[in-house]
């Protein structure tokens, strides 16, 4: 360690202590408000759990939640069209998840389950007692980001996904002999809301967009005119950063930040100590911890340092 250590280091010391397995002590079903990551109301907290606990998990719902993505493509919306989006443009910007939920349906192992289930398959993967420190984060991520999306499309806050190009056929995907369960996910965390849209990574492993895909997109959020680009996803130093490297490429970095609550780290990267350090003794992540990381690149994977936006004060 150097002889001087920085602001940064000194609070991962002070953060960063010992700490053994926690536990989140709430139902896998249920969605609450992540800490620091909405000002969602207890009205639309109540939406959100009487659409799951009603609608989605009437058979007929499932059934043709399987079916295909009921969100648009925002390449099929004509040009003319982008100043109507404005109206779901947040306060703090627009937000962009890059592979979202990607551990649960890429790399997790595949869960028992399928059209009858009632539970997706981010709530069995919740479900599951964790065995370690790394799993407990994972999982914590995981919630995180199906709680956010499901606050964010209730409140019909803008949210672009950017979601892996021909995910059916990757290998990778571990539910792709069977009913599609990464399309039932998306479906039922998203909402059928008007103010979620959808774009494709250039590969299930690559987090760039295509030529016509970047232009798009750039093109579109000059329309918004959003005070603010906040990205998210996984995985932090590989397809998160893909993206944004890509994208500040061609937008410029001016607006456009990582947000560390909405980032996912890599199981590649975990070992228990850094992820116990990662959660607060409740199980659920750590807003300074995680932001320490993402700009030490304690993860060492990262070859951008990129703009780093907390949406916890």
């Amino acid at each position: 360690m150097p002889h001087k250590m920085g602001y940064f280091a000194m609070l991962l010391v002070l953060l960063w202590g010992c700490a053994s397995v926690p536990r989140v002590a709430v139902a896998p079903e249920q969605v609450v408000a992540p800490l620091g990551l909405t000002d969602a109301p207890p009205g639309v907290l109540g939406q959100v759990q009487e659409r799951n606990r009603t609608l989605e998990d009437d058979p007929r719902w499932i059934e043709q939640a399987y079916k295909g993505l009921r969100i648009k493509n925002l390449k099929t919306i004509n040009y003319r069209e982008y100043p109507f989006y404005k109206r779901y443009v947040a306060p703090e910007g627009v937000y962009i998840l890059v592979h979202p939920a990607f551990f649960s349906f890429f790399h997790a192992q595949r869960l028992r389950g399928g059209p009858q289930e009632e539970r997706n398959v981010v709530e069995r993967l919740l479900a599951l007692p964790p065995r370690d420190a790394e799993m407990a984060l994972l999982q914590a991520q995981e919630r995180r980001t199906r709680d956010f999306l499901e606050i964010a499309s209730t409140q019909r806050k803008l949210v672009i996904l950017i979601l892996p190009r021909r995910y059916k056929r990757y290998k990778g995907y571990v539910y792709r002999k069977g009913p599609d369960e990464y399309t039932r996910y998306l479906n039922e965390v998203t909402n059928e809301s008007p103010s979620v849209l959808y774009l494709e990574s250039r590969s299930a492993t690559r987090g760039y967009l295509r030529d016509a895909e970047l232009a798009a997109l750039v093109e579109f959020l000059a329309a918004v005119d959003a005070p603010k680009v906040l990205i998210g996803g996984g995985y932090i130093g590989r397809c998160l950063e893909d993206f944004y490297a890509g994208l500040t490429e061609d937008y410029g970095e001016e607006g456009i930040y990582i947000v560390p609550e909405l980032s996912d780290v890599s199981p590649t990267e975990l070992n228990a100590r850094l992820a116990a350090k990662l959660l607060t003794k409740e199980g659920l992540l750590n807003p300074q911890a995680l932001t320490i990381a993402l700009r030490k690149d304690v993860y060492n994977v990262q070859d951008v340092r990129p703009q780093v936006y907390n949406l916890s004060k």
